[in-house]
């Protein structure tokens, strides 16, 4: 014992010597010094009372015996927290394939459902995929997101609601020629106080080629609230998978069917009269759908077991009509051709628009855009922005073009994989409503027609208040210099007779040193004709 002491001072005195002599220096020193040197103190003085009490023998067995207890903690809490960041490997495998095919969406989940979001965003590659996920959970942040007060919060209409606001949001957050697709799901599922109504669950998932919902009644008392938000996370999962084109038939779905809730009823039964225990073995197969389930508690009543509740799920996809047609008639506001992706009704703000009738398109057209495109980003010494071009199928004078008109022009965007956005917008006020926070690139000769107030039914207050809804949505002009045909100058925003209130709605103008191409689309079609 003595000499076990003796180890420990000489272990301990050097410490409490180095300790001392830190102290000397300043005042935070000789706090800590003196800390260490007492509780050092101290442990010694416990270690030694405890040897002397049990004896050297026994002392020494009950140091190893505390040592590799407290290893044993040590590697169980370390496989405990292992076991909680594990990922089911169907549903990892499943956001793998996901991921791979790089889809961008916008998930928006309330009531349940929430563990799909972490899922996503714990396999590796989700920032190719999630744009952005969110829980909104309180009254005014689901309004915030629909724009309006739904009719029932809970509801097959709310989730496709919420599925094309994610869908509009999804395609604002990316760039051109992206696939996306928007999922909304709101859930009323297991609370603290059992419910008086089901408990249920709507999904839905909207994307260019149509929307699909999918509308789950769960079975009443036979999860906790962590095992429904289980099922309708891996829901979610299910149909952001075949939304995007991958493989969902690894990703198992833990569906209590009306055959395996009888058989669970009838071993209930059994149980509850004493045969299903007690040394008496049970009739009733066991089912792999009920490894976690608990039975629905039964009202007292005849021998008879009524039969328990078991999962319902409806599945209704309704394809998207033609695109070119729901424009025509109105239904949407516009539809967006890049490749093969279509997106419908879903504006992106903040572009570089170069408007036009594009009959036909030419080299000058993209020139002029990516000039544009430049420009903007050097007159806010920012990053280039993405550029688009866009054809109104309405015209004052003109009317609505044909159905196929608009798809003879839209192809020779898509043959050339270039952005066009197709709009009933004939005038720059509906534009700047539609595409809020973008500048459209023109030509001198309309940024002259522009500011004339002719075109405003010769009001010069109208023509303010008209601009100042630009002003209001964020938009300006980039205006480029063209060739007069009457005169043969070049002519730019320096020639045009600005009107001083509206002068910095024109910001950039392109110079004859930074664009001219004299290309002439009417000439184009005049040689065309010739041919």
């Amino acid at each position: 014992l003595n000499n076990v002491l003796r180890a420990r001072l000489v272990i301990v005195m050097p410490i409490a010597i180095v300790c001392t002599i830190a102290g000397t220096i300043s005042r935070p020193f000789r706090f800590f010094s003196n800390l260490l040197c007492n509780t050092s103190i101290t442990v010694v003085k416990s270690v030694a009372q405890m040897l002397h009490a049990k004896g050297p023998v026994q002392g020494l067995r009950w140091i190893h015996r505390g040592m590799r207890d407290t290893q044993t903690r040590v590697v169980s809490a370390s496989a405990g927290i292992s076991h909680v960041h594990e990922l089911a490997p169907d549903v990892e495998t499943v956001i793998r394939s996901i991921h791979g095919n790089k889809t961008k969406a916008v998930v928006y989940v309330t009531g349940g459902g929430v563990q799909s979001i972490s899922w996503l965003l714990s396999v590796p590659g989700a920032s190719a995929t999630i744009l952005e996920a969110t829980v909104p959970y309180a009254r005014d942040s689901l309004i915030s997101i629909l724009g309006q007060e739904p009719e029932q919060y809970c509801s097959a209409a709310t989730a496709a609601a919420m599925a094309e606001a994610a869908y509009r949001r999804a395609a604002d957050l990316s760039s051109f020629g992206s696939s996306v697709v928007g999922l909304g799901a709101t859930c009323s599922l297991a609370t603290v106080d059992m419910k008086r109504g089901d408990h249920r669950a709507f999904l839905a998932v909207h994307a260019g080629q149509g929307s699909r919902c999918l509308t789950l009644t769960l079975a009443k008392g036979f999860r906790t609230r962590v095992g429904e938000d289980d099922l309708v996370s891996r829901l979610l999962i299910k149909i952001l998978a075949e939304a995007s084109g991958s493989d969902s038939s690894l990703l198992q779905l833990p569906l209590i069917t009306p055959d395996a809730a009888a058989t669970t009823a009838a071993a209930a039964a059994a149980i509850e009269s004493g045969n299903g225990y007690n040394g008496t073995e049970s009739t009733a197969a066991p089912s792999t759908a009920f490894t976690t389930a608990v039975p629905a508690a039964r009202t007292p009543g005849p021998s008879v077991v009524p039969s328990p509740p078991y999962d319902t799920l409806h599945d209704v996809w309704s394809a998207a009509e033609d695109p070119v047609q729901r424009l025509l008639r109105g239904e949407v506001r516009c539809v967006e051709f890049c490749g093969r992706e279509v997106v419908v009704d879903s504006p992106r703000r903040g572009r570089v628009y170069l408007p036009g009738s594009f009959n036909p398109l030419h080299a000058g057209h993209r020139e002029l855009l990516a000039t544009g495109v430049k420009a903007a980003a050097a007159a806010t010494r920012g990053p280039l922005p993405e550029g688009a071009f866009e054809l109104t199928v309405q015209n004052a004078d003109k009317g609505l073009l044909s159905a196929e008109e608009i798809r003879r022009r839209v192809a020779q965007f898509v043959a050339l994989g270039l952005p066009v956005v197709v709009t009933r917008a004939p005038l720059f006020t509906n534009k700047a409503d539609l595409l809020r926070g973008s500048r459209f690139v023109v030509g001198y000769d309309t940024a002259a027609r522009l500011v004339l107030p002719k075109y405003y039914g010769n009001s010069y207050t109208q023509m303010l208040l008209d601009f100042s809804r630009l002003r209001q949505n964020g938009c300006s002009f980039i205006v480029a210099g063209r060739k007069d045909a009457v005169s043969g100058r070049f002519l730019s925003l320096a020639d045009v007779d600005m009107v001083p209130e509206l002068a910095d709605l024109f910001p950039v103008s392109l110079t004859e040193e930074k664009f001219r191409l004299d290309i002439s689309s009417t000439e184009l079609r005049q040689k065309a004709q010739v041919q």
